[in-house]
C-alpha cells in the first residue's frame, strides 16, 4: 500500500531538506524520533503549527534516503 503525502508533510519535508544543519545533524547522529528532534524547528522556523498532520514516517523515509 502506497501512502500519499499531504501538503503539510510536504512543507515540513521541504523545510528540512533545505536546512543544511538539519541534514548534517542526521548524518552525525542517527534519528529515531523525527517529531521530537525536528518538531520545534518545523513549528517555530517554518510556521507549521499542526504537527499532528505531519506524517513523520514519510519524513523519516525521505530523509533517510537522502543520506
Amino acid at each position: 500500500m502506497m501512502t500519499t503525502m499531504n501538503d503539510i508533510t510536504k512543507q515540513a519535508l521541504d523545510a528540512l531538506k533545505k536546512c543544511p544543519q538539519c541534514l548534517q545533524s542526521l548524518r552525525d547522529i542517527k534519528c529515531y524520533d523525527y517529531e521530537a528532534r525536528f518538531g520545534a524547528f518545523i513549528r517555530v522556523k517554518c510556521g507549521i503549527i499542526l504537527l499532528s498532520m505531519v506524517d513523520w514516517h514519510i519524513v523519516a523515509q525521505e530523509l533517510e534516503s537522502l543520506l
